[in-house]
């Protein structure tokens, strides 16, 4: 396995995912599921653990079609999750971010994604 179709995405994921926090990415845009106090905790559809870093909207996502303040860069390791589009959701702890863009980096080992709080 070359580092361009898949290998380097197994390093990162060696190199990272211990400092990367725990979050879920639901997928599609099922319904909510609602836990205490009225709090959502997910969504039907299914949801997968991935590894994830929140981080300030960059300058390109600050320009680009559709930003809003308060919009976060997400990097979310691509080992083993396959696709991520505009459809999901992620929740890292108790907060809930709806995809607004992902783009996968050109080595396939993380995806890049503006997140909105919802």
């Amino acid at each position: 396995m070359g580092l361009l179709d898949g290998g380097l995405a197994s390093i990162f994921n060696a190199a990272f995912s211990g400092l990367y926090l725990d979050a879920s990415l639901h997928t599609g845009t099922g319904t909510p599921i609602y836990g205490p106090g009225g709090v959502i905790t997910g969504y039907s559809g299914g949801d997968r653990a991935v590894k994830v870093q929140v981080d300030a909207a960059t300058d390109a996502m600050r320009r680009g079609d559709g930003y809003a303040e308060g919009d976060v860069r997400i990097i979310i390791l691509a080992q083993g999750i396959g696709a991520v589009t505009s459809d999901h959701r992620l929740t890292v702890g108790a907060v809930t971010y709806s995809l607004q863009s992902a783009e996968l980096d050109a080595a396939a080992s993380h995806w890049i994604c503006r997140g909105r709080r919802i």
